[in-house]
């Protein structure tokens, strides 16, 4: 199957529909600037994150809740402006994917200094916009697998942490983690179903260990990716059963990544030969 221009603009809806359900589930549990009203930023050995610090740009954040405003809602309609312009297949589209992808790096990095959100959570939506960066459908194509395979080795990086730190061999590591997620959620006596769940989880480690197990098979089935796209409708299934597990176990809100889905679903597209 040939890639189109269609396919480009498929791509970008999806995008733009991940970024908007994202955005407004942080906006409902009071998770950006102007929400927050942050009055202290953490810094961190990050070198792209202090090259902004330098600017002192956390500084007038901190001090204008209409500045905190403005990255808010830039944020939210840079988005709207590349999709529009890859549907209208408009000559600035180029130079939206960059501003878009630069200003969600800008964004990302003070926003993750001043809540507990990590800034990995937001890796899709800093690169997937240069995507859309050429402007021709090989452009695309070539963008496309390069995003894939950074998104690949990430996920597989996970795997390979895994295994360095020894939690894939250890049976009560499952158990450990959900006691150290949930202890205070526990602590304060809720009743209900999730909490009896995570409770009989933390009480059979050999059950939630399984759970693991399947977790850091997903991570690792990944490698596969690096050296055939054959497999990709596979790591689709598992990259969304992953998401989705980790947020009912752990409640880690990795539907941040789901844009990501858009490079193993087109992948299986072709170029024209030449």
């Amino acid at each position: 199957m040939l890639l189109t221009d269609k396919h480009i603009r498929q791509f970008a809806v999806f995008y733009l529909a991940c970024f908007v359900v994202c955005y407004a589930w942080f906006a409902w549990h009071g998770l950006l600037f102007s929400s927050i009203k942050p009055v202290f930023f953490l810094n961190k050995p990050d070198l792209t994150h202090n090259i902004f610090m330098f600017t002192n740009l956390q500084h007038l954040l901190l001090q204008n809740s209409w500045l905190q405003v403005v990255f808010d809602v830039l944020y939210l309609l840079f988005p709207f402006l590349l999709t529009w312009s890859c549907v209208r297949q408009k000559k600035i589209q180029p130079l939206l994917a960059l501003i878009t992808a630069l200003f969600s790096i800008l964004y990302n990095s003070f926003f993750s200094s001043i809540s507990y959100v990590s800034i990995e959570n937001f890796l899709a939506f800093m690169i997937v916009p240069l995507i859309f960066c050429g402007r021709t459908v090989k452009d695309f194509y070539y963008l496309l697998h390069i995003i894939r395979l950074v998104f690949i080795l990430s996920f597989f990086s996970a795997a390979l942490w895994k295994i360095r730190a020894g939690g894939w061999t250890n049976v009560e590591e499952m158990s450990a983690i959900l006691t150290r997620q949930h202890g205070s959620y526990l602590i304060m006596g809720n009743k209900g179903f999730y909490s009896s769940f995570i409770s009989y989880l933390i009480n059979h480690p050999v059950l939630s260990y399984i759970l693991y197990l399947f977790a850091f098979a997903a991570e690792f089935i990944f490698v596969v990716g690096i050296f055939t796209r054959k497999a990709d409708k596979l790591l689709l299934v598992a990259f969304i059963l992953f998401v989705c597990f980790d947020y009912l176990l752990m409640g880690i809100n990795y539907f941040t990544w789901v844009a990501f889905a858009g490079c193993l679903y087109f992948s299986k597209y072709r170029i024209a030969e030449e």
